[in-house]
């Protein structure tokens, strides 16, 4: 491997270095570095926290003093100063607890909200074999779903624990040293929870798994099914597809309800320890009273410590759940964050010194998307301003050729060089701008026409725009769009038809003016008149460019400086167009069968 994102995200941005070291050793550690800026807030979330605890414990040892120095004392204005001391202690814990949780959920927002453009922009540094062997729906899941699943854990989860530690260790800290027989009486029932804790937790953990990868599974089919729509409905499959949502939204439903219970059993378990808990000290703690050995303030200030000793239990249970939950989303989105692109940034760029001229070659190159070879072995080269036509039947591997030429994919064996330097060892940005690809379903933004142009040149000028629409014949059909360059595409290019299209992404790629220009069936979705302007257009498209035309009608082809016969994945032959129809079965057979009569 020539790089990798860690090693390209150290090199552009020295501070990100400590995040993707610590990838592969934790996902926890990746979710401690995002906190590691925050760490002054984190530090008064914990001020606050500190702050709450104390006032927790202060307020039941106050109460004592009220029953046994005041009340039994029948001291009216003693007691009035201890009911504002309380009432004093109460309002400092509201501030705290405001505090800690306004500061808790400001550094919570901001953590999700790197974390999703983190995984964002490594998403988008993925190469196409990545996208290739995921479906949409599972990673838009991830970046949605479960970054949104990390935002409790991080708001809450790691302040409140500390809270609950601190808080439950100072409760029992002062009971022991109010009475530390009653104390322990008052602790028999811990071990009963944590034990419980700790068998439900592994069976949270391993439920919440399942139910994000039923959640992704229900994400994909919904956008494969809405992707396809117009499929569904012209084949009359509405009624097959809801079956099968409603089949994978049953199993996230059994999935989600497995989690419940699990977390439904925590609650009645620290509810039945707490009145237990309660009993034990109220029967050990009264019997203690009668026989004179503690004040009844003592016993009134054990029932509210108790109170409150399991309430951090409760929290804690209530935190455990928080972290199963996330803990499942942070592993599932440290295993994208793992993943290392396979088309990297080369270590030290090679670039000519008077730029590229734009020679293409392919030496000895094969490629598979498997086990089985898609490409073998193949070899050819292309001297700057020449055209190359690829033909073939269905599945012979010219697609897939020109994703190498485009760098969209790596070959397995041999190379391909652009005027003798490897393209993998080209930036990739020189690259993008020296070669660039028209697909046979060429994708538009959301925007307007001019936007979608201008995509991949954000900086070009309308008059620049306009003149890229004019060279590929595409002026004519947006100057009556209602808004004309200004006017709206839809969603994924709706408004308009699939030769407009084609058009609009040809006048993106002349736009960016590359010195090498691939066209995947860029004109199939043509009607004859617009592909007799494109056939005008392309004489100038071509015009000083070296380029590679994958069609299946034969009338572009006839501009090419040299026709390949692809077949298996393998150059079958190659010549000009009269060549191969004398000495060429194959080719013989395509071209007639593009020129038969339609009946």
């Amino acid at each position: 491997m020539r790089g990798g994102f860690a090693g390209r995200m150290m090199k552009e941005n020295p501070e990100e270095a400590y995040s993707l070291r610590n990838l592969n050793r934790s996902h926890l550690g990746l979710l401690l570095h995002y906190l590691k800026p925050y760490g002054f807030h984190l530090a008064a979330a914990v001020a606050a926290m500190v702050t709450a605890t104390a006032a927790t414990l202060t307020a039941p040892y106050l109460t004592k003093i009220a029953i046994d120095d005041y009340i039994i004392a029948r001291d009216l204005q003693g007691l009035q100063w201890i009911a504002l001391l309380i009432i004093g202690v109460y309002a400092l814990l509201w501030g705290a607890f405001f505090l800690q949780s306004y500061v808790s959920g400001w550094i919570g927002q901001r953590v999700v909200a790197a974390v999703r453009e983190d995984l964002y922009r490594h998403l988008q540094r993925l190469d196409m074999g990545f996208f290739h062997r995921r479906k949409t729906g599972d990673i838009m899941a991830r970046v949605t779903h479960d970054v949104n699943g990390l935002e409790e854990m991080v708001t809450g989860g790691f302040v409140h624990l500390l809270s609950d530690f601190f808080t439950f260790v100072g409760l029992v800290t002062v009971m022991l040293w109010l009475h530390w027989p009653l104390a322990l009486v008052s602790c028999i029932t811990i071990p009963f929870i944590l034990s419980a804790m700790k068998f439900l937790g592994k069976r949270m953990r391993r439920a919440y798994a399942d139910v994000q990868r039923r959640l992704a599974a229900m994400n994909a089919d919904v956008e494969e099914s809405l992707a396809g729509i117009r499929v569904v409905q012209a084949l009359n499959r509405e009624a097959v597809n809801t079956g099968r949502f409603s089949r994978l939204s049953w199993q996230n439903l059994k999935a989600n309800l497995r989690a419940v219970s699990f977390f439904a059993l925590l609650f009645p378990t620290m509810n039945v320890s707490r009145v237990l808990g309660e009993s034990l000290v109220l029967l050990y703690g009264g019997w203690q009273v009668v026989e004179g050995t503690i004040t009844l303030g003592v016993l009134m200030a054990f029932l509210a410590y108790v109170r409150r000793l399991f309430q951090p239990l409760a929290d804690l249970s209530q935190v455990y759940n928080t972290y199963q939950s996330a803990g499942a989303s942070l592993e599932r989105i440290h295993q994208y964050f793992q993943l290392q692109p396979s088309i990297t940034e080369p270590e030290n760029p090679r670039q000519p010194e008077q730029g590229f001229r734009g020679s293409l070659a392919f030496d000895h190159v094969s490629f598979s998307y498997g086990t089985e070879p898609v490409l073998k072995d193949v070899s050819f080269r292309l001297e700057a301003g020449q055209t190359a036509a690829i033909v073939g039947p269905t599945g012979a591997g010219k697609t897939t050729l020109i994703n190498l030429a485009a760098r969209l994919y790596d070959p397995e064996q041999g190379s391909v060089s652009m005027d003798g330097i490897d393209i993998r060892d080209i930036s990739l940005n020189t690259l993008r701008r020296t070669i660039a690809l028209v697909s046979q379903q060429p994708y538009l933004f959301p925007g307007t026409v001019a936007d979608n142009i201008r995509f991949a040149q954000p900086e070009a000028s309308d008059a620049e725009v306009r003149r890229a629409a004019r060279i590929v014949q595409a002026d004519g059909f947006i100057t009556q769009l209602p808004q004309g360059y200004d006017t709206a595409v839809g969603e994924e290019g709706v408004t308009l038809s699939g030769g407009q299209k084609q058009l609009l992404a040809l006048a993106r790629a002349v736009l960016v003016d590359p010195r090498i220009l691939l066209l995947d069936e860029a004109t199939s979705n043509l009607d004859a008149h617009t592909e007799h302007l494109i056939q005008k257009a392309l004489e100038e498209i071509m015009a000083d460019r070296t380029g590679i035309i994958i069609a299946h009608r034969f009338a572009t082809l006839k501009r090419a400086d040299h026709i390949f016969v692809l077949d298996q994945g393998e150059i079958a032959d190659q010549g000009s167009h009269a060549q191969l129809q004398r000495r060429n079965a194959l080719y013989r057979e395509l071209f007639a069968r593009q020129n038969q009569p339609a009946v």
